[in-house]
């Protein structure tokens, strides 16, 4: 490990052109503060570092050092002191503390991953690491690249955010740490893990736990919804493996081990897990059911008909919504390693599930009896999931946030089936609260949650802005 103080180094980019020499878009607006210009200039400048993550078990597999510099460059020049430490060469963690008013409260922990997912540029209809702004299809300007919902607009909102507290001299009530990390997109071995185990003191005795994922908008009946992440279901990987007799293509063979994991996979994406009423899910279906005036919801007994007809209101984000509801099961891959006219010896499949929290072995126990006679079932990763308080001050403090600038809006908790490195940080501060909590405020036409690890990944101008205030306004009220 080597830590070291930032350094100063390239600034940002405020410019609004669309990154190709042409002019800026003329649906973009020309009022606008400081800090909300420096929130799409830094995600702009973020995207233009490929920090693509290969996802292999080789350390080197990503170099996140020239983005972690640049964003600590950004730190020091507000007078907030920033320090970098290295898990392993180029994979760089950024920490910085922004001090509050009364230090005696748990802190508030921000994080986020400077890594993204892999990209094939051909398939793109622009240069995934150029930033550029452009108008898409449905006339929305944005901001197009690799990591412009995951996660380089939380970032640049972000750094955009305490930046310009401590410009203003604005001490929020508790004090604001924050960490970018690398590796998030391949498990976080290299990032949330390796400090969890190498510098727990970054994540220890906080309070409170931003990152992510929650906190956009969408339409319900024609209402605005904004989605604020409380939790996340457990990852839980599985390999299964069968045994049968290898044989000649030509036989016939009444011990196949292919058609045994066949069989098994086929019963596993069959089976059907009920809703769960946890504190979560009432709240969610509740605040749906008020929205659509649908007799459907937590108030009565849970009809999984009723419920998916309830959910289909969701809008964009119905697939989220509808797998947040209950646990899950995938399969992801079916392997023999053999050829056409040999009959193997053995097969495989693996198996995506994500468990409720508290879930997890109900969920192995249903695994292995679908799985049945002859085949095995062995762990590949499991995690457990968590549950913060919809009804908590953190919750509530993201909802006092957004309705500040978007009174009219509901806030409604959501579960996450995806995982964060929030798994990591309350495994240190396992009394903390946590939210995903990227506040975007999207045109209805926008589809959010379709841009995560999508082609032409992009986040429009406009959700930028909106988002830099209501983090301001949250990083100092909490």
């Amino acid at each position: 490990m080597t830590a070291l103080h930032a350094t100063t180094g390239d600034r940002a980019d405020t410019t609004y052109g669309t990154g190709n020499g042409r002019a800026p878009d003329r649906h973009i607006a020309t009022t606008e503060t400081t800090a909300e210009a420096e929130a799409v200039a830094f995600t702009r400048r973020l995207i233009r570092f490929d920090t693509r993550n290969a996802c292999t078990d080789s350390p080197d597999r990503c170099n996140e050092r020239p983005a972690a510099q640049w964003a600590a460059d950004r730190l020091a020049e507000a007078g907030i002191a920033p320090t970098i430490m290295e898990s392993a060469p180029g994979r760089a963690i950024v920490t910085a503390t922004l001090p509050g008013m009364d230090r005696s409260l748990p802190p508030l922990l921000i994080h986020g991953h400077l890594d993204t997912v892999p990209v094939d540029p051909a398939q793109w209809s622009v240069d995934p690491f150029g930033g550029e702004i452009r108008t898409d299809a449905d006339g929305i300007p944005c901001v197009w690249g690799r990591g412009a919902v995951d996660m380089k607009d939380m970032v640049g909102m972000t750094l955009a955010a305490l930046r310009s507290l401590a410009r203003n001299g604005t001490r929020p009530r508790r004090d604001v740490r924050l960490a970018l990390l690398p590796d998030e997109e391949a498990g976080g071995r290299y990032g949330s893990i390796w400090v969890a185990e190498h510098r727990p003191d970054i994540f220890a005795h906080v309070g409170y736990v931003v990152s992510e994922t929650g906190g956009f908008s969408d339409q319900v009946n024609g209402r605005r919804v904004y989605y604020v992440q409380v939790g996340e279901k457990g990852t839980q990987w599985f390999r299964l493996e069968a045994r049968g007799t290898q044989s000649h293509g030509s036989q016939i063979n009444r011990d196949n081990a292919v058609v045994r994991i066949a069989e098994a996979a086929c019963r596993i994406a069959a089976y059907r897990w009920p809703v769960d009423v946890n504190p979560v899910t009432r709240m969610l279906l509740d605040g749906l059911r008020s929205l659509t005036d649908s007799p459907a919801g937590s108030a009565q007994a849970v009809d999984d008909e009723a419920v998916r007809t309830l959910v289909r209101h969701a809008g964009a984000t119905e697939p989220w919504i509808a797998s947040s509801l209950r646990n899950t099961f995938n399969v992801s891959s079916i392997d023999a390693d053999s050829t056409v006219n040999v009959i193997p010896a053995t097969a495989s499949a693996l198996v995506d599930g994500r468990a409720l929290p508290g879930q997890e072995e109900p969920l192995l126990r249903t695994l292995r009896s679908l799985a049945g006679d002859g085949v095995t079932v062995s762990a590949i990763h499991r995690s457990n999931g968590y549950l913060s308080d919809p009804s908590g001050a953190l919750f509530r403090a993201a909802a006092n946030a957004i309705h500040e600038f978007d009174p009219q809006a509901r806030v409604l908790p959501f579960l996450s089936s995806g995982g964060t490195d929030s798994k990591a940080v309350l495994g240190v501060s396992p009394g903390a609260q946590a939210l995903g909590f990227a506040p975007l405020r999207t045109p209805p036409a926008f589809r959010y949650i379709a841009r995560f690890h999508g082609v032409d990944e992009r986040v429009p101008v406009e959700s930028l802005r909106f988002g830099e205030r209501v983090l301001e306004r949250f990083i100092a009220t909490l």
